[in-house]
């Protein structure tokens, strides 16, 4: 009588949601920005992208291809009197520490790459400014946030894309302001205007 061994038992597939998506998306799209695909392959790696069901399927499409840091080190910025601007193409940690006493700090998310599902900032604003541009589809919660005598909005109102970083910021403000809005949209150039044309989207 010969001994059986159990057959190896195989894993289940794990299916990808909205958030796994969007960072195979982002990695792609940093690797065009190198010069490691061009537009023709992007295109066709971002339907493979939106069309995968498992991350077997996700991970084909950008196993060739540098791994993406999703995590860094808190940032903190600090300014005096001046402006500080923390914009372009950067990864986003999970927490961010903002100080202004009369300056002003601009944290711009429009082109960062945030694999995270929330990112905590915190504020300390004295009579200056502290400013925060997210994508559309984001979620801006302020309510943590304690104000003296300033002024603490959020413009972020719009539709929340599923998956979406949550952006929630605690703190105080003295007699400063704390504003978060989306991206200004692109104006109309003279000529478009004459010409009747509509404002870009």
């Amino acid at each position: 009588m010969t001994d059986s061994q159990d057959e190896p038992t195989a894993l289940p597939e794990v299916r990808v949601g909205h958030v796994d998506r969007e960072i195979a998306a982002r990695q792609l799209q940093l690797a065009v920005e190198e010069g490691r695909l061009d537009l023709l392959e992007l295109d066709r790696r971002l339907v493979t992208v939106y069309s995968a069901r498992t991350t077997e399927e996700l991970v084909a499409v950008t196993a060739d291809l540098p791994a993406a840091a999703t995590t860094r080190e808190p940032i903190e910025l600090s300014v005096g009197s001046g402006t500080r601007k923390k914009g372009g193409q950067w990864i986003v940690p999970a927490e961010i520490t903002a100080e202004c006493t009369s300056g002003t700090i601009i944290i711009d998310f429009s082109q960062a790459f945030c694999a995270h599902r929330e990112v905590v900032l915190h504020a300390s604003v004295g009579s200056g400014g502290l400013k925060l541009i997210v994508p559309r589809g984001w979620m801006v919660d302020v309510d943590r946030v304690r104000a003296k005598s300033g002024d603490v909005r959020s413009k972020v109102t719009g539709p929340v894309r599923p998956g979406a970083p949550l952006l929630r910021v605690d703190g105080r403000v003295g007699s400063g302001t704390l504003l978060a809005r989306y991206p200004r949209r692109p104006r109309r150039s003279f000529l478009e205007w004459l010409r009747g044309k509509p404002r870009p989207a």
